[in-house]
């Protein structure tokens, strides 16, 4: 991956990247405890979002909130250029956050230049021509919120979204439902009526990943999410599912290289 521009702050980061022969196993699944927004500026690609997958095409502009698991599939292994923008939700108006929160995961997560009624590559390139000479947050803001009130016009609408099967949703709603319980591959077998074996195949091919692993992703993200707002590590990590905080400390540094208290 060539890196073409990219600016980092405390507040949020912005990068514009291009792979010229991108290949599917490079792009692993992944999940962020910041809200993520993505332009795509060429490209054959697509995004799988808790299980939901979503054809992207030039000009086309895909969110992800935090804890919203997510991994690119490669169509064709043509350019790949995309911007990228991470940030923090107070940066702006609650209202225009309303494409993040105020939908189930994995669902809305995309927008196609046809339904915005402004050029997202446009924005972007705006973005960075003044993020070097003006005010960082002033600058994303004034360029952003312009971006995000388009969306918002666009999630107001009543649009089809095409499902992945009851099943397949059944599993992924029950998992979240219950992320801070006790909740093993027994439970789940039980409540979806589908044996132990059936339930890792039909996750794997649905999400490319174990179901162990997808759950240990989302309480990690959890944690972080109320480590931030001041609570206790140990309180904070049984309150995410984790019942023995020794064992919980080694997945975390595992995971992000750090211990959980830093």
């Amino acid at each position: 991956m060539a890196v073409i521009e990219s600016y980092n702050s405390e507040l949020f980061s912005t990068s514009h990247c291009v792979d010229k022969s991108p290949r599917d196993e490079d792009f692993a699944l992944h999940i962020h405890d910041s809200l993520e927004l993505l332009c795509v500026v060429k490209g054959k690609v697509s995004y799988r979002v808790e299980g939901n997958i979503y054809k992207l095409r030039p000009g086309a502009i895909l969110l992800m909130r935090s804890g919203e698991v997510h991994k690119l599939i490669v169509n064709e292994s043509e350019e790949y250029e995309r911007y990228i923008l991470s940030f923090e939700p107070e940066l702006f108006d609650e209202r225009l956050l309303a494409p993040y929160f105020k939908r189930e995961l994995g669902k809305r997560n995309l927008y196609l230049p046809k339904e915005l009624d402004i050029s997202p590559i446009a924005i972007f390139e705006k973005l960075f021509k003044e993020l070097s000479v003006l005010d960082e947050k002033c600058t994303l803001v004034a360029n952003i919120s312009s971006l995000l009130s388009s969306i918002c016009l666009a999630f107001s609408e009543e649009r089809a979204t095409k499902e992945i099967s009851s099943t397949e949703n059944d599993i992924i709603s029950y998992i979240n439902e219950n992320l801070t319980s006790k909740i093993s591959l027994d439970d789940i077998s039980k409540h979806v009526h589908l044996s132990a074996s059936q339930i890792n195949r039909i996750f794997k091919a649905l999400m490319s990943t174990s179901v162990y692993d997808y759950i240990l992703s989302k309480r990690l993200v959890l944690f972080k999410s109320k480590i931030s707002e001041g609570k206790n590590a140990q309180v904070a990590s049984l309150e995410c599912g984790f019942s023995d905080y020794s064992s919980f400390y080694r997945l975390y540094k595992k995971r992000f290289g750090t211990a959980p208290t830093k």
